[in-house]
Parts: structure tokens; C-alpha cells; sequence
């Protein structure tokens, strides 16, 4: 059943609980019947997939009860949730096993703890979707969750799951509101909307639903969020008369509402909509328009999904191949992987046998990413560890030697790869030293582009060649090649003395300092990198931003025609390496640092 309540995760950790909603926030203390059940659980530690509900006398979860209960004089002990999946138990991490897996020791845990009726666990019944669905309608529920039985879990929305609704409902975000014309409620109608491309979107208004008391709530709200100026204009609104339009109070975009509604309009509006309640446990960039999704699968699909690994790239089975990465360029998993296949010639020697800080993105960049740089399960036999002792404290990173390594990592939902500037065979002596030239929003690219000529003349001054990178995002990265006879400490302080010197002949232009606050209208020169366990992204790494643009070096001929720091696209960077084979740059010689006393006076002489 699709339940009509508060998505939560539940965490227990040496019998000291923790609720948090889907943006985060900590609601532990909202939740006392839930809190206490946590307690009760017979587990070293746990993660629980739950969603908290008020269930009415014939047993259906309503939301608007919901909000009562957690309201000032509401009854929160009376609240239940329904369990319905197990993360973690005891150590160990259960995300990779299928959902089917992950029920059964979830049904076993909550019947043998003692933890009264507040954790119910989630029944399902396999198959039959279409009379379970004609049932739950029939008997007035929200509608129902279609899952795949064998799927692991990852977070976010996925077509391994599917909701289906008896009644569209969704958030929509409140724009204003309006005076109730007659009686004595405190507001007429909410005016609603969402976000599309990065901008409000009008979606309609809304003016049943509300209980006296909950109106004055919300109009009490609205006093403390009033917004001078229309959030919206009155094109963007139209079919609102002058007079309605005048009669708005606008309010800032900061609540949200949900509204049950029968469809959309041809015009992008909602009909016969119903107020259901305000949602705390989701943020206003979240929402956006709904619509119904087909869930047909192409017969040339479903033959590729049924066979056992899914799709195979150089060896690697590819499972999940047709999931979106990006939905910017619509890029897949599977096309990422054959990406990272085919330029893995140019990218592994930049990160064999070196500790490895990997971004992964299970779910594609949309959904939640992570860095992982330590051993976990899933990764792959081919993505080894690396121990080391470092200031009295031992260590474990991840490393990768071959290809393989490379594509399991990629299998397991990285996309990004920042491997540190020394190998694991001599951790303490740095073969690189990196600069990120990092700009502010307020500064043109031109600029950066003028800042890597200016480190490249002041690095030749020195004896130091250098070599030049767009990092996928907005800066650019200038690198110089080391013969790894410096310890990090000599390799930071000298590339610190370039930055200050840097900064000290044009203070208006550069920074040096981590401080956000100080660097407006200025290029951050970041030397930081070239600190012990300090990573970059690597060459020819894909970034886990919208159209997943390449990290790619360039040479220093390029850098006039350079438009942006995040222009190769995965398409660029393969036209541009066909039919090419690896080769060392002479800019790539290994070089040794100028003594460093030379270069600190000079520092300190401009400083001055």
C-alpha cells in the first residue's frame, strides 16, 4: 500500500535512536512512539526505511491527521510507521541484496524485538499488481508502490519502483494567498506553484481543504514571510481578472503545501484541487511538475534487461545499464561505463596505484552522491586497499591497478575519480604539483584563462614546465610534473610561495586564502591540493554535473580558443581521442623543485 504520511529513515546505534526526514532534519523528539519502539529493537545498530502515519477507524493513514497529531495539543504517541526496508543491521551494510532479502531479516528483526505495535512491518503481496490496485482505490486508499522483488536499494527514484495513484496528488510550493470573501475563515485561496528549469511556474490555486484552525495557522505563517513585490506576473498568471490579482498576498517561496487534485489542464493547471496539509520534510527546490510516466518497456529493452549481468563493457557486467545519469543529454550508465572503456588507455595512468577518492552517484547526479576514499562492500574484487600510517594513525584508502578495477568502480555508481599527487609505493614524496585556479561567479572565464598564462611564465621563471587542464567545472588546473624527491610539506610550501607571490604583485585579481568571503571578484589560487590525503580530479574524468562534462588536458595552444572550463562533453573528448594512442608530453619530464630559501625571500620581498 502507498501510505499517506511522513517518509522517514530510522537509525539505531548502541540502543540511542534517530529519526530523519527525507531533506535531513532531525525530527527524533516529534516522534516519541517511534522513538521509544527504536529503543526497544534487539540491534547493535540499524537503518530502517519507514514512513510515519495516523491511521483512522477503518484503518486507512491520513495525512491530515498527521499534521493534527504533531500539532500543539496533538496526540504524536498515537503515531505508527510502516517498515519497509532494511539498510544496515549489526555492521553490515544491506543495500546490495535484493529487496526480497532485505524484507526477510526486516521481518524477522521486528518480530523478535520488543518494540509494542508503533514498527508495523510493510506486507506485500507479489504479482497481481492490477487487482491490488483496483482494490486500494476501491477502498478509498492513495493508491499503491510497485517494486522490484530482486533490485538492490539506491536512493532516489528509480524505475525499479514505481508509485501509483488513485488520485494525482503531489507538493506544490505557495506563492500567496487570499482573503476569505464571506464567513469567518481566515483566507479565501492558496495560489500555488513549481519549479521548472530553476523558475516558479504557476500551477493554480487551491480553496477547500482547510479546517478554521488550519487556516489561521497558515495565515499566522504568511504574516512572518510577506514579500513586498508579485512573486509571479500577471502573464505568467493569466486567467486571473485584475481584481483577483490585486487581492493577492504574496509571500515568500519558502512552504510547501500537498494538494490532492482530479488532473492537469491543457493550460498547466490543476483542477478541482484539495488542500491536504503543509509538508516539512521536503525542500521548496524539490518540487516540480508530476506528470503520469509510461511504464511500457520497448521489446529491444526488456531482451537487453533479461539477460543475466545486463550488458557487458570490456568484461564488466553493467547492471541497471538504461538508467539515467543525466538527464542533461540523457546520458546512461551504461554510456558512461563505455566512456570510461574507451579512454581508459589516457586516464589510467593518472590514477593506477594511487590512493583514490571516488564521488559516486548511484543514482545518477540528480539523486544523493557521496566521496567514498575507504574499503566498503560492492565495490569490486578489482578496487584493492591500501593501509598506511600516517602521524601515529593507521589508514585505509581505496586504490585501482587495471581497467577492471576501473569499470567495477563505475558498475557501483562512480563517476567521479580525485586521485591523490603521489602513488601508493611512495606515499610521502609527491609526483605533481597542483594549482586550481579557482574563480568567483563574478569573474569571466577570459580572466581565469590570464591567470593560467600568468602562473605558467611565473612556474618558467623557475625552471618549472607545466601542463594545463580544464577541470570540468569552472576553473582551470595548471600541473607540474615532479621527479618525487620532495616531501609534501616542501612541495606545499613552494607552490604557497607562487600563490603569495601571485596575490602580492595583483591583490585585486588573486586570493590565497580558503575564506569564501574574501574572494569575490577574485580567482582563488588553491594550492591546498598539494597537501598529504589532498586529491584533484583526474584527467579525462567525467564530473558529476548536468551533461557530465570531462576533466580534460589541453594544450597550451588551446588555451586562446577556449570557451568555457566545462565545454568537452563525453561525445568531444572521444572525437577528439579517436584513432590517437597515449603518449608522454616533453612538458611531462619529471622535474625537481629550485631551492626553496630563493623563493620564500622573494615571497616574503613582495609581500612587502
Amino acid at each position: 500500500m502507498k501510505f499517506d504520511g511522513y517518509r522517514l529513515l530510522g537509525f539505531v546505534s548502541g540502543k540511542v535512536p534517530l529519526l530523519r526526514t527525507r531533506n535531513g532534519k532531525d525530527w527524533t523528539g516529534s516522534f516519541p512512539s517511534l522513538r521509544s519502539a527504536l529503543e526497544g529493537l534487539k540491534v547493535k545498530d540499524a537503518v530502517l526505511d519507514m514512513e510515519a502515519v495516523m491511521l483512522d477507524p477503518q484503518g486507512k493513514s491520513s495525512f491530515q491527521d498527521l499534521q493534527n497529531a504533531l500539532g500543539e495539543g496533538g496526540s504524536a504517541s498515537r503515531i505508527v510507521a510502516y517498515v519497509f526496508d532494511l539498510l544496515h543491521l549489526d555492521g553490515i551494510d544491506l543495500t546490495a541484496l535484493p529487496l526480497v532479502q532485505r524484507k526477510e531479516k526486516l521481518r524477522t528483526l521486528l518480530r523478535t524485538s520488543k518494540q509494542g505495535a508503533w514498527l508495523r512491518y510493510s506486507e506485500h503481496i507479489a504479482g497481481h499488481g492490477s487487482e491490488m490496485f483496483a482494490k486500494a482505490c476501491e477502498s478509498g486508499f492513495e493508491g499503491i508502490v510497485s517494486k522490484e522483488g530482486n533490485a538492490p536499494y539506491v536512493a532516489g527514484r528509480q524505475r525499479s519502483w514505481l508509485k501509483i495513484k488513485c488520485t494525482q496528488r503531489q507538493e506544490f510550493v505557495i506563492l500567496g494567498f487570499s482573503d476569505a470573501r464571506k464567513g469567518e475563515r481566515a483566507l479565501g485561496a492558496l495560489y500555488l506553484g513549481y519549479r521548472k528549469d530553476g523558475t516558479l511556474h504557476y500551477a493554480g490555486k487551491v480553496g477547500t481543504g482547510f479546517s478554521m484552525k488550519s487556516a489561521r495557522d497558515l495565515v499566522d505563517r504568511f504574516a512572518r514571510l510577506s514579500a513586498k513585490q508579485p512573486i509571479l506576473t500577471r502573464v505568467e498568471t493569466a486567467g486571473l481578472g485584475a481584481g483577483e490579482w490585486r487581492s493577492i498576498h504574496w509571500v515568500k517561496p519558502a512552504l510547501l503545501c500537498e494538494v490532492a487534485f482530479t488532473e492537469w489542464t491543457q493550460d498547466g493547471l490543476i483542477r478541482h484541487p484539495s488542500f491536504q496539509g503543509l509538508r516539512e520534510d521536503k525542500d521548496t527546490s524539490e518540487v516540480k511538475q508530476e506528470m503520469p510516466a509510461k511504464t511500457v518497456v520497448s521489446p529491444k529493452t526488456a531482451t537487453q534487461k533479461s539477460k543475466p549481468g545486463n550488458m557487458m563493457v570490456n568484461g564488466i557486467a553493467i547492471t541497471h545499464p538504461d538508467r539515467v545519469i543525466s538527464e542533461a543529454g540523457q546520458i546512461t550508465k551504461v554510456q558512461l561505463a563505455e566512456y570510461y572503456g574507451r579512454v581508459a588507455p589516457f586516464i589510467l595512468p593518472h590514477i593506477v596505484r594511487r590512493p583514490l577518492s571516488l564521488l559516486r552517484c548511484p543514482s545518477g547526479i540528480d539523486g544523493e552522491c557521496f566521496f567514498q576514499r575507504n574499503p566498503g562492500k560492492g565495490l569490486g574484487a578489482d578496487v584493492h586497499t591500501f593501509e598506511f600510517r600516517h602521524k601515529g594513525k593507521n589508514y585505509k584508502y581505496l586504490y585501482i591497478e587495471d581497467e577492471k578495477g576501473l569499470l567495477e568502480a563505475i558498475q557501483m555508481g562512480v563517476i567521479e575519480l580525485h586521485p591523490w599527487g603521489a602513488p601508493i609505493d611512495s606515499i610521502d614524496y609527491p609526483d605533481r604539483m597542483i594549482f586550481d585556479l579557482d574563480p568567483a561567479d563574478d569573474v569571466p572565464f577570459e580572466a581565469v584563462k590570464l591567470a593560467a598564462q600568468d602562473l605558467r611564465q611565473r612556474l618558467r621563471r623557475k625552471g618549472l614546465e607545466s601542463t594545463l587542464k580544464c577541470t570540468g567545472g569552472k576553473g582551470l588546473h595548471v600541473t607540474v610534473p615532479l621527479a618525487g624527491t620532495d616531501k609534501w610539506a616542501a612541495v606545499k610550501t613552494f607552490a604557497g610561495s607562487i600563490a603569495e607571490e601571485m596575490v602580492a604583485s595583483a591583490p585585486e585579481a588573486y586570493v590565497a586564502t580558503m575564506s569564501k568571503a574574501k574572494r569575490t571578484g577574485k580567482i582563488f589560487v588553491d594550492y591546498f591540493r598539494n597537501d598529504y590525503t589532498a586529491t584533484a580530479i583526474a584527467d579525462y574524468a567525467v564530473r558529476a554535473r548536468p551533461g557530465l562534462p570531462v576533466a580534460l588536458p589541453l594544450d597550451w595552444k588551446q588555451l586562446n580558443s577556449l570557451k568555457s572550463a566545462s565545454q568537452f562533453t563525453i561525445k568531444d573528448v572521444l572525437k577528439l581521442l579517436s584513432g590517437k594512442r597515449p603518449k608522454s608530453s616533453p612538458a611531462l619530464v619529471r622535474q625537481t623543485l629550485p631551492s626553496m630559501r630563493a623563493e620564500i625571500q622573494t615571497s616574503k620581498r613582495l609581500a612587502r
